[in-house]
């Protein structure tokens, strides 16, 4: 009876000291920055709380793994966050006492300090469209279309004049794979799948698929293009993926697309036009016009209007498809099921 007496004693003792010592340790919080938003170019002041009764030998603050500074008290430190990659942040400050760690985290989101420039549009020509066609990927070569359709069971590449809209070349998917976004890399066409893990790989003279490959980190296939040295790839998230052009696995290296009021979501079709990422915005009539080193959206093209209502049928759908032609600057977008191709001319405010 007295060795359980003393086992009981024992054991408060130990949970009242673990408690006490947990109690001190969570009274040491972070002053400075609270969590939420800052701009990019702010200073960003790095400070704990810490009580009176407190001592302080040292503290170690941290941005992403990163030592900022080393401080023998509890004064303020300051960082420039221009050089910080746009989006989510993560601030540690260790505090040393009498050779005790205390760890506190803070999380921020860093955010363009300027709204995108916003853009509207005048149409410069239109083109027939064929209007069963859900539109999901598209390019332009030579006074060709080259489209990717979506849809089960209807999912199609294809090969269209642009001034008749006839399909010239055309090969069906299984039904059992979704087609979207759609690339060139001189005698290769990539074309996406949705929800299947997988992109094909065709020969462009004969359309015969030569190649599948698989997904890795990026969830879904959405819109993909190409700059010239790599591939570049949407999955309907904020994110945006860099791929081998030859091997088409992702490279690890991938930007996180902001504008000033946060994530930019739904990236959907996209086009590379002289050095910037243009991105369909899914279920809206806007493109984003995207930095590709930052993520930045530097500007909007608001499509709002392009497709007159009376154009609309009950099965029209939203805004998708944008191609560029380098050779003579021109740009053109169509929409799911809609029955005109459009070259517009971009119009600043």
């Amino acid at each position: 009876m007295r060795n359980l007496f003393l086992s009981v004693i024992s054991l408060f003792i130990i949970v009242s000291v673990g408690c006490n010592s947990q109690k001190k340790a969570s009274r040491i919080t972070f002053l400075s920055p609270e969590p939420g938003n800052i701009r990019m170019g702010d200073t960003i002041k790095l400070q704990l709380n810490i009580p009176e009764t407190e001592q302080t030998d040292s503290i170690v603050y941290y941005v992403n793994d990163s030592l900022i500074e080393r401080s023998n008290g509890n004064e303020p430190v300051f960082f420039d966050s221009s050089n910080l990659r746009i989006g989510p942040q993560q601030l540690v400050a260790k505090h040393y006492q009498n050779g005790e760690l205390t760890e506190r985290k803070v999380s921020v989101t860093l955010l363009p300090q300027q709204a995108p420039e916003q853009f509207s549009f005048s149409v410069v020509n239109t083109f027939p469209h064929d209007d069963e066609a859900y539109t999901q990927g598209l390019e332009y070569q030579n006074g060709f279309l080259y489209e990717s359709t979506g849809e089960y069971g209807h999912s199609s590449l294809r090969k269209v004049d642009l001034a008749t809209g006839n399909v010239i070349q055309k090969v069906d998917l299984p039904q059992t794979q979704f087609g979207e976004g759609l690339t060139i890399i001189d005698n290769r066409i990539i074309q996406l799948t949705w929800r299947e893990g997988i992109g094909l790989v065709y020969d462009k003279s004969s359309f015969e698929k030569v190649k599948e490959f698989n997904y890795q980190a990026s969830r879904e296939g959405w819109g993909i293009c190409y700059d010239g040295e790599k591939l570049i790839k949407s999955d309907g998230s904020n994110r945006l993926y860099f791929l081998d052009k030859d091997t088409y696995a992702e490279t690890g290296r991938y930007i996180d697309v902001y504008n000033h009021n946060g994530p930019v979501d739904n990236l959907n079709e996209l086009e590379y036009i002289n050095g910037k990422i243009y991105a369909n915005i899914y279920l809206t009539d806007k493109i984003a016009i995207i930095d590709p080193v930052t993520g930045i959206v530097e500007g909007e093209l608001n499509l709002i209007g392009l497709l007159p209502q009376k154009d609309r049928k009950l099965d029209t759908d939203v805004l998708n498809g944008i191609a560029y032609d380098r050779e003579n600057n021109r740009i053109f977008v169509t929409g799911k099921k809609w029955n005109t191709l459009f070259q517009i001319k971009l119009l600043s405010p």
